[in-house]
C-alpha cells in the first residue's frame, strides 16, 4: 500500500474529481467500481489452497457482484432509458495485489492489503458524502462507505484469526483433542471451514436459523439442531441441552469408532448460560470436553466475555482454550 501521504492524496483527487458529479455519474462510478472489485476477489480466490481463505475472497466477490446488481437496478430505476457512463475519476480500488500465497506470511500480507483498500474505500465515500453538493449524491455516498465498512470488517476478522492461530502455533489440520474457545462467531465459521477441510465431521447445536448456518460451508454435511423454543423440525428446547449431550457425545464414539475425527460446535454459551444457568451450563461443556479428550475428537464453542462474570470467564477459559 502507498504510503500516508500518498494515500491521503489520492483520497483528496478522487473525492475532487467527484464531488461535483451529478447522482447519475456518482451512481456510474460506484457500479464500475464494484464490478472491477468482483473480478479482483474472484482472482484471489482462485489462488488460495486455505479453505476459509477462498471462502472469505468467494464471498468478498459476490457481495460485490451484488452490490453492483443492486446499484445497477437502482440507476435503471431513476435513469430507465439509459446505461451507467464511464467517470473521469482515479478508481477507488487500490492496484492489485495477486501473491502466489505459499506461506502463512502471504495471507497475512494479502489481507491486510485488502483491509487497507476497503478502509481507503470507505473514507473516501465518506468524505465525498461530507462535500457533495446535493443530497442524493450524500446519500449514495454514505451507502457507498457502508458496504466498505462490511467489507474491512470481514477482512479484519480473518486477518485476526489467522494471527491468532500463528501466534499461538495452531494449525487446524494438527488440531489437539479437547475443547477450544472463539469470541466471534464468524471468526469460528471460518476455523470450522478449515477443520473440516481436513476431514473433520461436524455436529452442531446453534442458535441462529440452521440455513443460514450452514450458507458459509457450500454444501458439506453437517448434523445440525436449532436451539430454539420454537416447535418446528430438526429443534431443540434450551432446557432439552443437557440430554442431547449424550447424542453428541455418542456421535464422537461413533465418529472415532469409524477411524475419523468429529467435532461438536455450541453456538453462543451466553444463551445456553441464560437459559440453564451457569452451573448447569458447565456441566454440558465439561461433559462434552471429557468426551472429546476420549474419543480424540473436539468441542468448539462461541461466547462472549460481557455475558459472564469475570469469575465465570475465568472458569470457562480455564476448560476451552481461547483462540481468538
Amino acid at each position: 500500500m502507498e504510503n500516508k501521504e500518498s494515500v491521503t492524496g489520492s483520497m483528496r483527487d478522487i473525492v475532487e474529481a467527484l464531488k461535483n458529479k451529478s447522482p447519475k455519474e456518482l451512481l456510474s462510478y460506484a457500479i464500475f467500481n464494484e464490478r472491477e472489485e468482483a473480478k479482483y476477489y474472484s482472482n484471489l480466490a482462485a489462488k488460495v489452497d486455505r479453505a476459509s481463505v477462498k471462502a472469505l475472497f468467494l464471498k468478498m466477490s459476490e457481495d460485490s457482484k451484488g452490490h453492483h446488481d443492486w446499484l445497477y437496478r437502482l440507476f435503471k430505476k431513476m435513469y430507465p432509458d439509459e446505461e451507467p457512463v464511464k467517470v473521469d475519476a482515479p478508481p477507488v480500488e487500490v492496484a492489485p495485489f495477486y501473491p502466489e500465497f505459499e506461506s502463512v506470511e502471504d495471507y497475512i500480507s494479502a489481507l491486510k492489503y485488502c483491509m487497507e483498500s476497503e478502509l481507503f474505500a470507505k473514507k473516501t465515500y465518506e468524505l465525498l458524502a461530507k462535500v457533495a453538493t446535493d443530497e442524493e449524491s450524500r446519500a449514495f455516498a454514505l451507502n457507498l462507505a457502508a458496504m466498505e465498512e462490511d467489507h474491512y470488517q470481514s477482512l479484519r476478522k480473518m486477518y485476526e484469526l489467522i494471527l491468532s492461530l500463528e501466534e499461538q502455533e495452531i494449525l487446524p489440520e494438527k488440531l489437539g483433542p479437547g475443547g477450544y474457545l472463539f469470541t466471534d462467531e464468524l471468526k469460528a465459521k471460518y476455523f470450522i471451514i478449515d477443520l473440516m477441510k481436513s476431514g473433520v465431521l461436524l455436529s452442531a447445536a446453534v442458535r441462529e436459523k440452521p440455513e443460514k448456518f450452514l450458507e458459509m460451508f457450500d454444501g458439506a454435511s453437517i448434523r445440525v439442531v436449532w436451539i430454539t423454543k420454537t416447535e418446528v423440525e430438526d429443534s431443540i428446547r434450551p432446557d432439552e441441552i443437557p440430554i442431547l449431550k449424550k447424542r453428541f457425545c455418542r456421535f464422537l464414539k461413533e465418529t472415532s469408532e469409524k477411524g475419523e475425527t468429529g467435532a461438536v460446535f455450541l453456538q453462543n454459551l451466553g444463551y445456553l448460560a441464560l437459559e440453564l444457568g451457569f452451573r448447569n451450563m458447565m456441566d454440558v461443556v465439561l461433559y462434552l470436553k471429557d468426551c472429546a479428550l476420549l474419543h480424540d475428537g473436539y468441542i468448539l464453542a462461541t461466547a462472549v466475555e460481557d455475558a459472564f462474570s469475570p469469575r465465570e470467564w475465568a472458569l470457562l477459559t480455564s476448560e476451552l482454550r481461547k483462540i481468538s
